[in-house]
């Protein structure tokens, strides 16, 4: 086994915040480079953030609250913009701004957080952030890695100059889905290397909580029932032309499909919401799905304050999931939950291929409630057979997910011999 490198100051950026998906994807990230890299620190600039929620991290890791930093953007432009000619200007620098140059000149190797699609033209209007902190880390000849984020698609032409330009910075760019690397090569060309692992979050375990931890006094009976956790987007339809009536549409199928299973077997509904806060909780649209359940259907909105360990031993009680977020199928199937998957984005998509379950998997814009309502009781009828199924892939999947920070070492290692 090789010797770990030895690293002291590793920055991380474009984490995002307020989404116990992207929570647990750094949680893991943060213990895989440790176990890779060992003893070393770790600073995470993270957005969305609201600064009054607060999450557990160790004493190793420093955390620099961004929310959509364009306040910032000025002043950090013109300070980078003004070294570039030899000059230090820090008048123009906020006390925040301060602390991100601080970090990039402390910096041993600055590391894009998992997550996204970030770069690409999903969500392109903050795309400029998330590419300034690259940019940044060129400026200072920092080791740029891409830690396993979702990437494109790349259509928009007047930006793919740039998206050219700085994915080429990264000295390792790696992707956790083999449809990011395909957009990824189009974009950049075959002579780009781009290495296929896994979302973070995979290579950690936790174990599922006990039913009878859970479900406590009066609620003791709804152990025995059949749970079935659901985590649901309010998808706004960008593009469609009546995003309206595609809303209504979506909606009106996952009820369906919860009405379906009410019908069918004797089911508590876990509602769990994945964002978090008063700008972005899911909690409002899992109320008014709830609201349309069945008289007789039992349901509970599941607290939004429970971290994403919390979260994931609560998926992993479950008999089966519904999610139309693409970190709950994660939860789920890391505990051996079968279920099915509404996909808005590919990664997602690409998650359910490594599984080996495409046919479990819908597309938001083209679903259908006979085809879900069909794989539901497939799931109820299967349903041993599709965890055997999970847990015989999920193994390797985990594996892959590790390698992420073993090519970090590996990246650190090659700059540590250059210098």
């Amino acid at each position: 086994m090789k010797d770990r490198p030895s690293v002291k100051n590793v920055l991380i950026v474009n984490q995002h915040g307020e989404n116990r998906g992207d929570e647990a994807a750094m949680r893991a990230m943060l213990d895989g480079l440790e176990t890779a890299l060992g003893g070393a620190r770790y600073t995470l600039i993270v957005q969305f953030q609201d600064t009054s929620l607060q999450l557990p991290f160790r004493e190793e890791v420093t955390v620099l609250h961004m929310k959509m930093p364009y306040s910032h953007f000025l002043g950090l432009v013109l300070y980078a913009g003004f070294r570039r000619l030899g000059l230090r200007l820090s008048v123009l620098l906020t006390a925040d701004t301060r602390r991100i140059i601080q970090s990039y000149e402390q910096a041993d190797m600055v590391m894009s957080a998992p997550g996204g699609p970030y770069f690409g033209d999903i969500y392109y209007r903050h795309e400029i952030v998330h590419w300034f902190y690259v940019w940044l880390a060129c400026l200072y000849k920092k080791p740029l890695f891409l830690y396993a984020p979702s990437a494109g698609p790349f259509r928009i032409r007047w930006l793919n100059a740039v998206r050219r330009r700085l994915f080429r910075k990264f000295d390792v760019l790696c992707v956790r889905e083999e449809i990011s690397r395909d957009h990824l090569v189009k974009l950049l060309g075959g002579d780009v290397r781009v290495t296929v692992t896994a979302d973070s979050a995979i290579q950690q375990y936790i174990e599922p909580g006990r039913r009878a931890d859970f479900f406590t006094g009066a609620r003791a009976g709804l152990a025995d029932k059949t749970l079935v956790a659901v985590s649901a987007i309010q998808y706004r339809f960008p593009g469609e032309k009546d995003p309206a009536a595609a809303q209504a549409r979506y909606t009106e199928i996952l009820v369906q499909c919860l009405h379906h299973l009410a019908g069918k077997t004797d089911c508590h509904f876990l509602f769990i919401p994945q964002l978090y806060g008063a700008a972005h909780s899911d909690v409002p649209y899992l109320e008014a799905l709830a609201g349309r359940l069945p008289e007789h259907a039992s349901f509970e909105i599941v607290d939004q304050t429970y971290d994403s360990d919390t979260q994931r031993r609560i998926f992993g009680m479950a008999d089966l999931c519904i999610a139309s977020r693409y970190h709950p199928q994660i939860f789920a199937a890391t505990a051996g939950v079968p279920g099915i998957c509404i996909y808005y984005e590919h990664k997602a998509q690409g998650f359910m291929s490594f599984l080996g379950l495409d046919d479990f998997a819908f597309d938001i814009r083209n679903l259908d409630a006979a085809s879900m309502c069909s794989k539901l009781d497939e799931v109820l009828g299967r349903h041993d057979q599709l965890v055997a199924h999970i847990n015989a892939r999920i193994g390797g999947i985990r594996e892959r997910s590790a390698k992420t920070s073993q090519l970090a070492a590996e990246l650190v290692r090659q700059t540590s011999a250059v210098n």
